[in-house]
């Protein structure tokens, strides 16, 4: 090998199906293998966290997991010279700040109303009732790729719209009424296939413009003894729904808590730097957005930011590399001094003048809970859970307070096993894990030969329309997925303009965005390569249908034909 050294930060990672894990199967396969002069591993991490245990000895499972995955001869910890260390790395105060429940939410409860409509348009018994909550988001898109599946595109088109009232609702509950009223503004002014009944009646039903006007008032949404298919709608939902976002007698009990906690720490002016730790990029945002709108912190010197991820999301525009890189320098030097940031800055980012970190909503793992605490570096600084009282959030942070307590014994219980028995329960697991991953990948071969790709179809998930065979399907570079057949063009169109991308490629750049001729889903982009155009499908977009049955994937990697690698010169012949 050409490395003497293997340095793995955050090394907590090397579990599951982390990039970190796949490294060192392939390590630990060459090591199985009789292989000499392999790289010393060095694995660094604050907490190995306890692998989702919560008994004693799952988490010793745990770390033993953790150590065999990292071939660690051992672990090891300050114990010595705790104090020493204590002294120089200050832990934060941790403070629970608690709000309470609106006292009223007239805006949740119409988009609540809203939400019965449509399930009574669907006519289907039995539907989840918990609106606004992650279980009912998770039933709604288990219910959308069923009808994906079925071609029941009047059920799935009704899904994809109770999705983004449940995300406002989650919105609402999180962030301003207004950021949810404008999520839905957003959602309904992108192009729809308007052919479609159902889409013209969601539609409708939003705007509200549909049905005559009521005496229960201005807005509201009454189901007297309307027909299934006419809006149930009020005179005008969407201006109500406006009306009730910009009335601040109803507003979040949380936005106020929050400007209670920067008061009180960003007096006098430069006195603070702090990180609020939110779960979405939306909310980030939104956070900003109402910071700046508040006019009681507008006049305390605060000088804030967003930081998330850089991965694409059709949710919230994500930041590049550069942008990243651009904020926290601007905070690092104290020209920002306040971050409203995702999970993204939660480990590495070490400034020592930070001494304010909130966890705004926050229901996160034992990890997390360290890794955010953590970032609060500078002496005397604060930790704060900001969360509604008696709610999960704060039965979770409580949880996490008792697994860190468990992981700490879980590693004390490892540090003190004989050397004999560490080392051939390490060499155990390394083989456990070693043939697991083989018959992973044999499996996958395995399944990739299942079906011939020309007896493989491909429908728009929208629409239904069946547009190519698997064996139109090639990968460029192994990785891009392109439809070779010249007649598949017929099927799209592209959108005006290139997708810009932050960085270049060395044989291709993007084109322009594909969408379905016929309904107007998205498909995917175009890619230029070698001066070739080739369209680049996104396999969620599409239902695949083999002899066996209707699918609908994630990932092509689990599809179940096998689908050749791009030939350039055959194509350009």
């Amino acid at each position: 090998t050409d490395f003497s050294l293997l340095v793995i930060d955050e090394c907590h990672h090397t579990h599951k199906e982390a990039v970190y894990n796949k490294i060192m199967l392939n390590y630990l396969q060459q090591k199985l293998s009789g292989q000499q002069d392999l790289p010393q591993v060095l694995g660094l991490t604050a907490s190995p966290g306890t692998g989702g245990a919560t008994s004693f000895e799952g988490a010793v499972e745990h770390i033993l997991q953790i150590c065999a995955n990292l071939d660690a001869e051992k672990i090891t910890s300050v114990q010595e010279e705790l104090q020493h260390l204590q002294s120089h790395v200050p832990q934060p105060r941790k403070q629970y700040d608690l709000c309470q429940e609106r006292a009223q939410d007239p805006f949740g409860e119409q988009l609540k109303k809203v939400m019965e409509q449509i399930q009574q348009y669907m006519e289907m018994p039995g539907l989840p009732q918990d609106f606004g909550t992650q279980i009912y988001e998770q039933r709604i898109v288990e219910l959308e790729k069923r009808a994906a599946e079925t071609f029941c595109r009047k059920m799935r088109v009704c899904m994809l719209h109770l999705r983004k009232y449940n995300d406002a609702l989650l919105i609402n509950d999180t962030v301003r009424m207004i950021d949810a009223f404008q999520c839905l503004q957003q959602f309904y002014a992108t192009e729809r296939d308007m052919k479609d009944p159902t889409e013209r009646f969601l539609t409708t039903t939003f705007e509200g413009n549909g049905g005559p006007g009521g005496g229960v008032g201005a807005g509201c949404i009454c189901g007297g003894g309307s027909s299934p298919d006419t809006p149930l709608a009020c005179a005008e939902n969407r201006t109500s729904l406006q009306a009730l976002a910009g009335d601040r007698r109803y507003e979040n009990p949380r936005l106020g808590k929050l400007e209670e906690i920067l008061r009180e720490h960003f007096q006098p002016p430069d006195a603070s730097r702090g990180i609020i730790f939110t779960k979405t990029r939306q909310s980030a945002h939104s956070l900003l957005s109402w910071l700046q709108d508040t006019a009681t912190l507008s006049g305390q010197h605060i000088r804030a930011a967003v930081l998330t991820g850089t991965g694409y999301s059709n949710q919230t525009k994500h930041m590049t590399q550069n942008e990243q890189q651009d904020v926290i320098k601007l905070f690092r030097e104290g020209a920002l001094n306040l971050l409203f940031s995702t999970s993204v800055a939660e480990e590495g980012l070490d400034i020592p003048e930070c001494n304010i970190v909130v966890r705004y909503g926050l229901m996160t793992n034992e990890i997390a809970m360290m890794q955010a605490r953590g970032r609060a570096r500078a002496k005397n600084s604060v930790y704060s859970v900001l969360a509604k009282a008696s709610s999960k959030e704060v039965s979770r942070e409580l949880l996490n307070e008792d697994l860190v307590k468990l992981m700490e014994r879980a590693i004390r219980v490892v540090q003190a096993m004989p050397e004999q028995e560490y080392r051939l329960k390490i060499r155990e697991l390394q083989r456990v894990a070693v043939a697991s991953c083989l018959m992973k990948e044999a499996r996958i071969s395995e399944r990739r030969q299942l079906h011939d790709p020309d007896a493989v179809y491909l429908y728009c998930v929208n629409c239904n329309m069946a547009v190519c065979r698997g064996s139109d399907i090639r990968t460029v570079e192994s990785m891009h997925h392109v439809n070779i057949n010249p007649n598949f063009g017929l099927y799209y169109r592209v959108s005006s303009g290139k997708i810009q991308f932050q960085r270049t490629f060395k044989d291709w750049e993007p084109g322009c965005r594909i969408m379905c001729s016929e309904c107007s889903q998205d498909w995917g982009m175009e890619m230029i390569y070698r001066q070739v155009k080739l369209p680049i499908l996104c396999i969620k977009n599409f239902v695949v249908e083999t002899p066996a049955e209707r699918r609908r994937y994630k990932k092509w990697s689990n599809v179940t034909f096998l689908v050749k690698e791009f030939d350039y010169l055959e194509y350009c012949s």
